[in-house]
């Protein structure tokens, strides 16, 4: 209908075409009033099989139209315009910036299960607005294509132009809606869509991104997709997903609030399942646990022979190492300075490590949804702060200390690419313990390297 350059209205420069659907095309163009681009969706009228797919069109600009969600592209105009035989609708929203899930995916994209999770929070996200609204709007068409990501992980959800009896406007239409079929709850080929339709295609969207495979090309047990074979993903994610596909919308997963409150582990958490994992006899860690959260402290470790010895070396070291370095500055010999230089470093760094193991202690919170870890030398404080859905893996495990002979066993928390190190003046009875009593109760693997 369009090509690049075209003016519209007198306002819009058409630069490319987005997408093009069973009824209508969209395209991305400037908006000249006010200098950005923007996206507008176009139906003609002498293009319609029949009259429903314009009142759908309408619809649509007017849902966008009270639509106010920032990862939502904001409503902007609605018009029409009358040419020789034909008159053309138009719909004009910001433009989502990022590509489709369905482009990522195809350019190699292959997300790990933090990442989809991520997804899914930000969706269930959306669709408890959408769900909120009186009355609900149900967006019916959740799949790859109509869902922007950013570079940064933001994600977008677009075209609210899908409808109760999408699978008559698919068949009608040539079925050019690619992936459709695979994304729709049973219940929507009925044309009963409900909010709860919209989880199972936000299930099936995931599923995808997981195994890059259509839904559609799974085997199926009683109607019900077998993914299970064909993902690694954690029992408790897996389970999350079960509820999203059931084919029977009695058994899904009722609203996207409940759907996110089960993703965040907001529902009560269970008291951990290992009775008889006992903190060992001597222990001074203070461990603190109700059903809802575990509280844990890592004092000080008692005053030991080492680090007494490793203080009166370093005041021995700094003792003839400190005047001879002066007395060599101020001689003015560089080259001598320089050979002085790593000798200071080295020995601050041992009187670092020394102070640290010595005076450091740490405390851990675990509380709803919520971890927080703690580090507290010399009355400064550090604190790391994340969800415990973030967490892949609890371990103990060895990390390299000041040079690559010296290794320090740790306890950490694995989130993301980052490792949050703890317990290293533990015995390896309270590592193993702390770390097993930390994993039961938030629900996540545990690793120890032995």
């Amino acid at each position: 209908m369009h090509q690049p350059g075209d003016i519209i209205n007198d306002r819009y420069r058409i630069l490319n075409t987005l997408g093009q659907g069973g009824i209508a095309t969209t395209y991305a163009a400037d908006d000249l009033n006010i200098g950005q681009q923007v996206a507008i969706k176009v139906l003609s009228l002498r293009q319609l099989k029949d009259w429903k797919a314009l009142e759908l069109f309408e619809r649509e600009g007017k849902v966008l139209a009270q639509l106010n969600h920032p990862a939502i592209p904001n409503y902007l105009d609605y018009f029409q315009l009358d040419q020789e035989g034909d008159r053309s609708f138009y719909i004009v929203q910001e433009i989502a910036p990022g590509q489709s899930l369905q482009d990522w995916v195809a350019s190699g994209w292959r997300p790990t299960e933090l990442e989809v999770r991520e997804i899914a929070k930000q969706l269930l996200d959306i669709l408890v607005y959408l769900h909120q609204l009186t009355p609900p709007v149900v967006h019916r068409d959740l799949k790859p294509q109509n869902i922007i990501r950013q570079s940064d992980g933001k994600v977008f959800l677009v075209d609210f132009g899908a409808v109760q009896d999408t699978y008559r406007h698919t068949i009608t239409s040539g079925s050019t809606i690619v992936g459709t079929y695979g994304y729709m709850a049973p219940e929507q080929f009925r044309g009963q869509a409900k909010p709860a339709t919209d989880l199972y295609g936000l299930g099936a969207t995931l599923l995808f991104l997981l195994t890059h495979k259509h839904p559609a090309d799974f085997p199926e047990n009683r109607m019900k997709i077998d993914f299970r074979p064909y993902v690694k993903i954690t029992p408790e994610f897996a389970d999350w997903f079960e509820n999203l596909l059931e084919p029977v919308i009695e058994d899904r997963l009722t609203s996207a609030t409940e759907a996110l409150a089960l993703l965040q582990g907001k529902r009560e958490r269970i008291v951990p399942r290992s009775p008889g994992n006992l903190q060992p006899v001597g222990s001074r860690v203070v461990l603190e646990k109700t059903h809802r959260q575990l509280k844990v402290k890592i004092p000080r470790p008692k005053v030991q022979f080492n680090y007494i010895f490793n203080l009166v070396f370093l005041l021995v070291w700094f003792r003839i190492l400190i005047p001879s370095t002066l007395s060599t500055l101020f001689s003015g010999n560089l080259s001598l300075l320089l050979f002085h230089v790593p000798f200071l470093l080295v020995g601050l760094a041992y009187l670092s490590v020394t102070l640290r193991n010595m005076l450091v202690y740490s405390t851990l919170n675990f509380h709803g949804d919520k971890f927080e870890i703690s580090w507290f030398f010399l009355g400064t404080k550090r604190t790391i702060q994340g969800n415990i859905d973030d967490i892949y893996r609890v371990e103990v495990s060895q990390v390299n200390g000041m040079n690559r002979k010296y290794k320090v066993m740790n306890c950490s928390l694995e989130v993301g690419v980052n490792s949050y190190h703890f317990g290293s003046v533990l015995t390896a009875a309270e590592r193993e313990w702390l770390v097993t009593e930390i994993a039961d109760f938030i629900g996540k693997p545990k690793f120890i390297d032995c």
